[in-house]
């Protein structure tokens, strides 16, 4: 059998309420990395095998591992906007005559 590769648990944090919402934050917030934004936990970069930094703003998967942490330790702020439903149904009386 050969040693697959373990998918990481992700913990959701209780504020956040479900997965849905969890990857949905973290997708935001790894936009946000990978246009300038400063990360809020602390951030190794990665190395190549020359052992020189690599351009980690490239790396999409590198912001992406960030922002999962950074939303897993609950540094990321977030709305919920109200949902309103509209009802547009108008019950109109029908005569049996």
């Amino acid at each position: 059998m050969t040693n697959a590769a373990q998918r990481p648990i992700v913990h959701v944090p209780e504020e956040i309420g479900n997965k849905y919402r969890f990857v949905v934050v973290a997708g935001k917030r790894c936009e946000q990395l990978q246009h300038g934004a400063f990360p809020k936990v602390e951030v190794v970069v990665p190395v190549n095998r020359l052992g020189q930094a690599q351009d980690a703003p490239k790396l999409a998967s590198f912001w992406a591992q960030v922002s999962v942490k950074e939303v897993e330790e609950g540094r990321i702020a977030f709305e919920e906007h109200e949902v309103i439903t509209l009802d547009y149904t108008t019950e109109v009386p029908i005569s049996v005559e």
